[in-house]
């Protein structure tokens, strides 16, 4: 007696279960992509927060060293605390203190989220201090 094989589809599998198969299926993808997508979303904030108070690090470094470099050389304390408040935020307190022939420049702001909405979450105070001997006139 012949056995008797159930009739296959076009792409070699049984047309019943193929497609009770892929009803059941449909839109799998889109539920995974979903389930996954805030993670992602939270993943590259995480980059932008990092990423940023990187950049603001070296921009206070930079900038006290920049000061104390100035003052060092002659310039006003005055000019040098300008030049400290360019490259880094409106809200930057820059203290200077010259003793015993070294001059000391401390700087600190506030970095924040480069994204809108999320400027508030995960600010971090920053601060850096550098110091240079004055140089003679």
């Amino acid at each position: 007696m012949p056995i008797s094989r159930p009739s296959l589809g076009a792409r070699g599998h049984a047309a019943g279960r193929s497609t009770a198969r892929r009803a059941r299926e449909r839109g799998m993808a889109t539920a995974e992509l979903m389930s996954v997508a805030p993670f992602g979303v939270m993943l590259v904030l995480l980059l932008l927060w990092v990423v940023s108070l990187g950049l603001s690090e070296v921009r206070v470094t930079d900038s006290a060293r920049e000061a104390a470099r100035l003052i060092a050389r002659g310039e006003t304390v005055d000019t040098a605390t300008h030049a400290a408040r360019q490259g880094v935020p409106a809200d930057t307190q820059v203290e200077v203190d010259i003793s015993d022939g070294v001059v000391t420049v401390r700087v600190q702001a506030r970095s924040t989220m480069p994204v809108p909405f999320f400027s508030g979450i995960g600010s971090q105070d920053i601060a850096a201090e550098a110091s240079a001997v004055l140089e003679a006139p």
